[in-house]
């Protein structure tokens, strides 16, 4: 008997787990949705953006030049909010340490709760640090590009690196390393039209595209995080359900195994 209620009280911690990982997965569901349509509709945009600045690099690139071309570069790392989502956390940022270490002097920008706690605990020193929504605003991480931007032109940093988890798909989020505003490439041989003037033109694309490429970012961050959430919450739930089940059969097994030596019993006590 004390084994049997052993097994029953592990059988209501278990059930209580299952209850919980199971509105937890409710919720990530509902976000990992919600999110997954936002960059569904933003990276086409964000894609016809990157498809311009490849055919036109070096005009673009030439609305932010380096001031001071020694000049630490920036860093600017990408993490969620929240844990509870594997190993996405985990990977990102053992990633962005290797390569920090890599790099040498820097100037270190931490995105997300987690990344600034992992910098922090690790006393790496941060030059800034910002919090975007479970649904990142535009403005937001434009305020952060237009900053790095500004601190390029004034000779503070000169290379700008964003590591960042790309959302491959609910599976799949590499870290990766991009920078944002590298050295001048060569140009297609098509010149376009510019009206009214091609550096009025320049400008005003040039910020558009490159707050649409760090957004891209950012919003891919938000959501491989929902996305890895999700599956560890369903993974969780799926677990405790087994275990449920392997619970109940053994409590079921010990009852009928309790009931039949009652029986066996009674029955030899009338036979004497």
């Amino acid at each position: 008997m004390p084994a049997l209620q052993s097994l029953k009280k592990q059988l209501r911690g278990i059930r209580s787990t299952r209850k919980l990982t199971k509105a937890m997965k409710t919720v990530a569901t509902v976000k990992f949705s919600q999110l997954n349509a936002v960059y569904g509709q933003y990276s086409a945009y964000a894609l016809e953006c990157l498809r311009v600045y490849e055919n036109h690099s070096s005009a673009l690139l030439a609305t932010v030049p380096a001031a001071d071309p020694t000049a630490p570069p920036a860093v600017v790392v990408m993490a969620a909010n929240k844990g509870l989502c594997g190993g996405f956390n985990a990977e990102v940022l053992g990633f962005a340490l290797e390569k920090i270490r890599e790099l040498g002097e820097h100037l270190l920008f931490a995105c997300g709760k987690q990344a600034v706690a992992y910098f922090r605990e690790k006393e790496i020193p941060m030059e800034d640090s910002r919090i975007f929504a479970d649904v990142p605003e535009y403005e937001r991480s434009s305020e952060l590009l237009d900053e790095l931007a500004a601190m390029r032109r004034e000779g503070k940093i000169s290379r700008v690196y964003v590591i960042y988890p790309h959302y491959s798909n609910m599976m799949v989020q590499t870290p990766t390393m991009f920078e944002m505003f590298p050295e001048p490439g060569e140009e297609g041989d098509v010149e376009p039209l510019f009206i009214p003037a091609k550096e009025t033109v320049v400008q005003k694309a040039a910020k558009t595209i490159f707050r649409a490429m760090f957004h891209r970012f950012v919003l891919e961050t938000a959501t491989g995080a929902q996305a890895a959430t999700l599956m560890t919450m369903r993974s969780a739930y799926d677990t405790a359900t087994e275990y449920c089940e392997q619970l109940e059969g053994e409590i079921n097994r010990k009852r009928q195994s309790t009931v039949t030596a009652d029986v066996l019993e009674t029955a030899g006590e009338r036979e004497e």
